[in-house]
């Protein structure tokens, strides 16, 4: 009886066998050739994305439900007759030819920049920790990061009663929301969570983005910020800075990735992929949240609104007036199989700006979402989102040998 054969095992680090004869013969192409970036492919096939779009139109047209006729019939071709309709009001589609102009001449060689930001949260008795960063990106590449840190402290060291100590601090703490519930009741977590990630992605896209498009996430006019988490001062540096994005530069795109708005979405489920309408106006969808605002609190910045000193009250009511109706709301599909996405613009410039974000989100069919605030959300998340303020908090209390648990929160913005 013959012994069977000997395996011989070999190290996992010392691999063998890849000659380029047993590669070739494996995979069935040469290894030169695979190393050759030359025959690699850049990017996404756009050809065959274009076909599929195409197919999915006419599938689409195919396969209307009889709900979503209806809709077609009585809102989506009657929104330009609609009461309180805007003159922009309407429905159109997007032809192939045009998703592929936008996507080689405002997307892909840089000409829309867009930022989006993150909050981490580290919470313990003795401390909370906010971690803030906003990232600007484009598809010509990486184009700035921003951070900051804010630390709260329920607990201080007075030196005083400690019953009494303990006492204010329960109480201090029983004021605040649980753990990853909103609450605006309290200003100082809204302000710290919310209002300055808003703020800071409003001032990169301000002030630091360079390209003739900016690309915005939720709202361009959000409640955090006009209401200003209950302080005047964050409400008018905002103002200031929405009335340069909205009436300055004007060539903007903003899509909420959670929209609140029902009626919208229903209006936006009847529409075919490639397709958006114009709905409404960002006064007519902010008007009941933030009219009757009063603030509290005294100004400690300029309240001059073109030189003309004014309350935080007329500040909001100016910009309900004069400067929100500048901007309009509409709704926009990009596949079929993707939901509809709620988008705001500058009126003068809707339509190359539905087409920037509806080129953008074919790219996502799934999601039917703006890849480019994807990209800035993950490059965002990467950098300062993870495990950064978790890692630097276990340095911290593992010189000191105590343990603690902690929480971790990432905000996107639904409005």
């Amino acid at each position: 009886m013959s012994e069977p054969p000997t395996l011989e095992v070999l190290p996992v680090s010392r691999p063998r066998g890849a000659t380029p004869e047993a590669f070739a013969e494996c995979f069935n192409e040469s290894l030169e050739e695979v190393l050759d970036l030359r025959s690699w492919h850049t990017g996404t096939n756009l050809a065959v994305e274009y076909q599929r779009i195409a197919e999915a139109i006419e599938q689409a047209v195919r396969s209307e439900s009889e709900h979503e006729k209806r809709v077609r019939e009585q809102v989506v071709e009657k929104l330009a007759t609609l009461p309180g309709s805007p003159p922009e009001a309407g429905c159109w589609a997007v032809p192939i030819e045009q998703i592929r102009e936008v996507h080689q001449g405002l997307l892909f060689n840089g000409s829309t920049e867009c930022c989006d930001g993150t909050v981490q949260i580290h919470e313990s008795l003795a401390l909370t920790i906010y971690q803030i960063g906003a990232c600007l990106v484009s598809y010509a590449g990486h184009q700035g990061t921003w951070s900051t840190r804010l630390f709260r402290r329920d607990l201080t060291q007075n030196h005083g009663d400690p019953v009494q100590e303990t006492l204010a601090l329960l109480q201090a703490r029983s004021q605040r929301a649980g753990l990853n519930q909103p609450d605006r009741r309290d200003g100082l977590s809204e302000l710290a969570e919310r209002a300055i990630m808003s703020y800071a992605e409003l001032a990169v896209l301000v002030h630091h983005a360079q390209a003739p498009w900016r690309l915005g996430h939720g709202s361009p006019a959000p409640y955090q910020l006009l209401s200003g988490a209950g302080n005047p001062d964050i409400m008018i540096r905002s103002v200031r800075l929405m009335r340069q994005l909205i009436e300055d530069h004007q060539r903007f795109v903003f899509v909420a990735s959670e929209p609140s708005d029902r009626a919208f979405l229903t209006i936006g489920q009847a529409l075919r992929p490639c397709e958006y309408a114009v709905v409404g106006t960002l006064d007519q969808r902010i008007r009941r949240y933030v009219e009757g605002l009063r603030f509290s609190h005294r100004v400690t910045v300029d309240d001059a609104w073109d030189g003309k000193p004014m309350t935080p009250e007329v500040w909001v009511d100016r910009f309900l007036d004069e400067v929100a109706p500048q901007v309009v709301v509409g709704v926009y599909r990009a596949s079929r199989w993707a939901p509809p996405q709620l988008f705001y613009a500058h009126r003068k410039y809707v339509h190359l700006a539905a087409r920037i974000a509806l080129a953008d989100s074919v790219l996502l069919a799934n999601r039917g979402f703006p890849a480019l605030i994807d990209l800035a959300d993950r490059t965002c998340a990467s950098v300062y989102g993870g495990g950064s303020l978790q890692e630097i908090a276990d340095t911290a209390y593992a010189r000191l040998g105590v343990g603690f648990r902690y929480m971790s929160e990432r905000h996107n913005r639904p409005e």
